[in-house]
């Protein structure tokens, strides 16, 4: 009797830790959205500390396991919507949350001079690259700039002071090319990235099956991936590193 006892302690004690489990995993807990809430006050001090804000409402996103809140502005009126202005954030992470999406600096980003500056390094990478490895197809830049910090007129340069490092995504002709070609030529393109002292944040590349290696590139319509790896500057980049597609 005893004996049985147990085993339906055990049992009960499996359905309840499964369904807290299943719980967490759409709603997440009380822990988290407060730690995740204080990591966002933390950040609204620390960012914009002339201006007041009120968190209005925060709910669980289980799709990508965020908190996402919308919070107002206090004493900022929105004249389109006839009241405080609202901005949405992210926070993600469970042992260490961080803001991972700030509205107030994505409507302060300057994207007209981004696509400038974007182009003129994409064509200056994609040359100096090409010298190199001439599977190179193309190369996508990511930046950002704040609104005001420079003049439209200003031209791209390495040595940019931009919000974060920039991101490349590259495009390689891999149509006949082994794992250990995308290997040697990501390895190329870190070391000729990394002695022409471009600081970047992230480098992915694909190694496509090019139809037609004549088409102009165009940014995720070239082809079907092959070969995918991603580094950083730092990176020792391996040949088990790159993923394969079938």
């Amino acid at each position: 009797m005893k004996k049985r006892k147990v085993i339906y302690s055990v049992i009960i004690g499996v359905l309840v830790v499964f369904v807290l489990f299943i719980y967490n995993a759409f709603n997440g807990n009380p822990v988290s959205k407060f730690y995740s809430t204080k990591v966002l006050e933390h950040y609204l001090e620390e960012t914009y500390p002339e201006r007041d804000f009120r968190m209005e409402e925060v709910f669980y996103n289980f799709k990508f396991s965020t908190y996402d809140f919308k919070v107002i502005e206090i004493g900022n009126a929105s004249p389109s919507e006839n009241g405080p202005k609202t901005y949405e954030f992210t926070v993600r992470g469970f042992l260490k949350p961080y803001v991972n999406l700030d509205t107030i600096y994505i409507e302060n980003l300057d994207e007209s001079l981004m696509e400038k500056l974007s182009g003129e390094a994409q064509s200056e990478i994609t040359d100096l690259l090409m010298q190199s490895v001439p599977a190179v197809k193309g190369i996508g830049v990511s930046l950002e700039v704040l609104k005001g910090k420079y003049n439209s007129n200003t031209n791209w340069n390495k040595d940019l002071e931009l919000e974060r490092p920039i991101s490349l995504h590259i495009v390689l002709d891999s149509t006949n090319s082994t794992v250990e070609d995308v290997f040697n030529e990501a390895e190329v393109i870190q070391k000729v990235l990394n002695e022409n002292e471009y600081t970047y944040e992230s480098v992915t590349i694909n190694g496509n099956i090019i139809d037609n290696p004549n088409a102009e590139y165009v940014k995720d319509d070239t082809g079907y991936v092959k070969y995918s790896v991603s580094f950083e500057k730092d990176t020792d980049i391996n040949v088990k590193d790159i993923e394969v597609f079938e």
